[in-house]
C-alpha cells in the first residue's frame, strides 16, 4: 500500500480533523483494504470500502454504502479484470445496489445517470481540474459535487 501518508499518520490526521469515518481506494482492486480496516478499528474510525475503477473507456470511484455495496465493488473489480473494455455503465448496471459512484468525466456521468439514482451519483472534484468546470458540470447534470 502506497500513499503520501502511512496508515497510522492517516488515522491521526483523520482524528485531528474530528472525522470518524474514512474511505480509502486502490486502483482496480481492494489490495490494501484489510490492512486499512485493521488500522481504522485500532483508531476507532469507521472504514468505507472503495475502489478507483478504471476501464478503457471510463473512470469512477465506487464507495460501498453497506455490505451489499462491498460485494458489488468486488464483483465490479473482477469484471474489469475480465474485460477492461467494458463501459462503467455496463459494468455497474446489475451491481448498483449499495454503491455511491463519483466521477469527474462528463461522458461517464451521463451514461451512469440512466442507471444510478441521483442520490448515489456525484460529480467528483479532483485536483488539477478547475473547480468552476466541475461546478458547471454538476449544475448541467443536476448532481451534487463532492471532493
Amino acid at each position: 500500500m502506497r500513499g503520501l501518508l502511512s496508515l497510522p499518520d492517516l488515522m491521526n490526521l483523520t482524528r485531528s480533523h474530528g472525522m470518524d469515518t474514512l474511505a480509502l481506494t486502490d486502483v482496480n482492486g481492494m489490495w490494501g483494504f484489510i490492512r486499512f480496516v485493521q488500522h481504522c478499528r485500532d483508531a476507532g474510525i469507521n472504514p468505507i470500502a472503495g475502489v478507483n475503477l478504471i476501464t478503457e473507456k471510463d473512470e469512477a470511484v465506487l464507495l460501498a454504502e453497506n455490505q451489499h455495496g462491498y460485494e458489488n465493488i468486488c464483483r465490479a473489480v473482477s469484471a474489469v479484470h475480465d474485460d477492461p473494455s467494458q463501459s462503467l455503465a455496463d459494468l455497474v448496471k446489475s451491481r448498483v445496489s449499495g454503491l455511491f459512484v463519483l466521477s469527474h468525466e462528463a461522458h461517464t456521468l451521463k451514461s451512469l445517470k440512466t442507471t444510478i439514482p441521483d442520490t448515489h451519483l456525484f460529480v467528483e472534484l479532483r485536483p488539477g481540474i478547475q473547480e468552476t468546470s466541475t461546478q458547471n458540470l454538476g449544475k448541467e447534470l443536476k448532481l451534487e459535487v463532492v471532493a
